[in-house]
């Protein structure tokens, strides 16, 4: 290793030393040297102007038309944009510094093969960056192929394109250093079956994920209940789904046990269902309970949060202190919030109602009866 390093060492204090020997042979060298500085001081002040003007306004132009396509596009290139220019300007820099000719050729060989790699990776970068153009396209023949996309669709679309253009990227760099892609691209063939044997859970989550994601039992941003827990979904990955708890903590749950166990997706429910059981006391007159029955039917009918045809008003039975009356009732609301506001102001009408009707809440009692000799 100590041998590799002075081996090096020597390499590179032979090319100072040819290069000096070269500078002072060609006196306008000095010249040249400066010419480089100032290709590559233009470049690097060009790609600023590119950064925080040309971009920005160009960004902003494309904004302003109908083609979100563009706008997408034309986001997704403008970080890399500036970089693209002051590494163009830093190639053409290096390539004409005044150095020897066999220096210079060597050099050329690794210059061109890390332009070639910067390039795979800034366009790799603006791809990434415009990857929302999969989606805006999907909705152009969403008519057609009969699609509905939701925010759920858009991130699994995206992440799908990072990783197809990541791949390609990666692929095409090895290429460029030399490695055997061919060869390699057989070889994962060869071993598809150990992975497959290896990676038959993450499979069965991904393919879960699928079937989320097209036949959307849930969405992000739905409140569901699972196997595992109860909560508003967060995100849905290739492997498992996020979800949030009441008590805030995260429940990582695999998609193939979403996909092969029961979900209930509370954000689904178009109405919720009320229902209560109002004992009043033995000392109400039948004409009480008969007005009281009635008052209610008509207060829940009148309700514009209420379905009519589901209200139930009855009187169920005669408990052991109480005459008990059924109150039960569809809210016109799936959201839990909205639901128990509902919810609230229903059962204050009812407290009221009973008091208008001249009846008496009735709570567990006992009478003690005591006879005297």
């Amino acid at each position: 290793m100590r041998y590799l390093k002075n081996q090096k060492l020597k390499w590179v204090v032979s090319m100072l030393q040819k290069a000096q020997a070269y500078w002072a042979e060609n006196p306008g060298s000095l010249v040249q040297f400066g010419l480089c500085l100032a290709i590559f001081a233009g470049c690097y002040i060009f790609s600023r102007v590119v950064r925080y003007k040309l971009a920005p306004w160009l960004v902003e132009k494309a904004g302003a038309r109908a083609k979100k396509g563009l706008y997408v596009a034309v986001r997704g290139f403008s970080k890399p944009a500036p970089v693209f220019v002051w590494a163009v300007g830093l190639y053409i820099a290096l390539i004409m510094l005044p150095l020897p000719p066999e220096l210079l050729a060597q050099m050329r060989l690794w210059l061109d093969k890390a332009l070639h790699i910067a390039l795979i990776a800034l366009l790799a970068w603006g791809l990434v960056g415009s990857s929302d153009i999969g989606p805006l396209m999907m909705q152009r023949v969403q008519g057609t192929l009969d699609l509905e996309l939701d925010n759920t669709v858009t991130t699994f679309v995206n992440r799908i394109l990072k990783g197809v253009v990541l791949v390609f990227a990666l692929l095409m760099v090895l290429e460029e250093l030399g490695a055997p892609v061919t060869s390699l691209i057989t070889s994962l063939g060869i071993v598809g079956l150990t992975i497959s044997l290896a990676a038959k859970d993450y499979a069965a989550n991904f393919f879960g994920g699928l079937i989320i994601i097209f036949e959307k039992p849930f969405a992000i941003g739905d409140w569901i209940e699972c196997s595992a827990g109860e909560g508003a979904v967060e995100d849905i990955t290739f492997r498992s789904t996020r979800i949030r708890t009441l008590g805030d903590a995260v429940i990582i749950v695999p998609n193939s046990v979403l996909v092969g166990a029961a979900v209930t997706n509370y954000s689904r429910i178009g109405k919720r269902l009320a229902k209560a059981t109002l004992g009043v006391t033995y000392s109400a007159t039948r004409p009480q309970l008969e007005a009281l029955l009635a008052s209610i039917r008509t207060m829940l009918a009148a309700r514009p949060d209420v379905w009519p045809d589901s209200v139930r008003v009855q009187l169920t039975g005669f408990g052991a202190s109480s005459i008990d009356l059924l109150v039960q009732y569809y809210a016109r609301t799936g959201a839990l919030a909205d639901f128990l506001q509902v919810q609230e102001q229903v059962n204050l009408e009812l407290m009221g109602l009973v008091q208008a009707a001249g009846c008496s809440f009735a709570f567990p009692s006992t009478s003690v009866y005591i006879e005297k000799n």
